[in-house]
């Protein structure tokens, strides 16, 4: 069992206090953050993977309180995709921490999960549903229906619920069929929120600078979350030509944003990459989410928004879509 022991250092400290205390509002909405219970493993054999970090709603408002001094803060529950982990019980966790803790919460679904199932989930007290890559055949080149069959999509379109949408293939959103697929899903079910996460899953900017404009131009169903991404370039294309009401701060917490690093890019690819001992420099590493932050700065400086705006991002626009 992999356990998280909450603690800033010195130099996480310094960098917030720095560089994003004056930008992060005094209110903060978590738009994208998992929870795991490592009873739902199940067959899952991914012992390593950070993923299975036990995390309920308590132990996440302690570390975003750490990390988010004197905020306030707001969350949206996301389930943890695993393959092979027990979703039925991971489902119940979910559903019980979000009525515990008066947050809402996305069911985890896959392409085995029926209509009738997915009925359920989104009557019982979840507001969204949680798909994932990792359950399709192919989670590098998989079509949105393999992992999120288009029944599922109905039921969430008849109750007005919300989906919260990694795209795949490895370019992302530049891939023509992702282009068609989110065109074609979104006008067939409009009472759909989608919520692309990841900025569109836009880890590397190119995967938005042709496409942003397609993105811009669909309908209000459609929002982003920006969590986890720290391309300083990708934030501002959003920024700039996005809908700002339509956008929602999210850490990725706490596997992935809390993790000590930074997404990096190069040519048509990204990843992860720690911090390296430096002779020139300092190189420690500061949380993912503080870089994703540094980056959101940058970007709002570069596109000129407003201070509006940055509230609205981090809060406000949630308070309208979660009510």
């Amino acid at each position: 069992m992999l356990m998280f022991t909450p603690a800033c250092n010195a130099f996480d400290q310094d960098i917030w206090a720095k560089e994003l205390e004056s930008f992060v509002p005094e209110r903060v909405f978590d738009a994208h953050c998992h929870l795991w219970q490592e009873a739902n493993a199940g067959n899952n054999r991914e012992y390593q993977s950070t993923l299975r970090l036990e995390v309920d709603g308590q132990r996440l408002e302690e570390w975003s309180r750490i990390i988010f001094p004197g905020r306030e803060l707001g969350f949206y529950y996301l389930g943890t995709p695993l393959r092979d982990s027990d979703i039925q019980g991971h489902n119940a966790f979910l559903l019980q921490e979000s009525q515990h803790h008066h947050w809402p919460a996305a069911a985890i679904v896959t392409p085995q999960t029926t209509a009738d199932q997915t009925a359920e989930l989104l009557t019982q007290g979840f507001v969204g549903l949680k798909p994932y890559r990792s359950f399709a055949a192919d989670p590098a080149e998989c079509s949105i229906a393999d992992y999120l069959p288009e029944d599922q999509m109905a039921v969430a379109d008849h109750y007005g619920k919300i989906i919260t949408l990694h795209l795949s293939k490895r370019n992302g959103l530049a891939d023509p069929a992702n282009q068609a697929d989110l065109a074609r899903y979104t006008k067939k079910y409009p009472r759909v929120t989608w919520i692309l996460a990841h900025c569109a899953r836009a880890f590397n900017s190119f995967m938005l600078e042709d496409t942003i404009w397609k993105l811009a131009e669909m309908g209000d169903n459609v929002w982003c979350d920006l969590s986890a991404v720290c391309d300083t370039y990708s934030h501002y294309l959003l920024l700039k030509h996005f809908n700002p009401r339509r956008l929602l701060f999210g850490s990725d917490n706490i596997a992935a944003g809390s993790d000590r690093g930074n997404y990096i890019t190069w040519g048509r690819a990204w990843s992860f990459q720690p911090g390296q001992v430096c002779s020139h420099c300092d190189g420690q590493a500061t949380l993912v989410v503080y870089e994703q932050l540094r980056a959101m700065k940058r970007a709002a400086d570069m596109a000129g928004s407003s201070q509006e705006q940055i509230r609205n991002l981090f809060s406000d626009n949630a308070a309208t879509l979660f009510h």
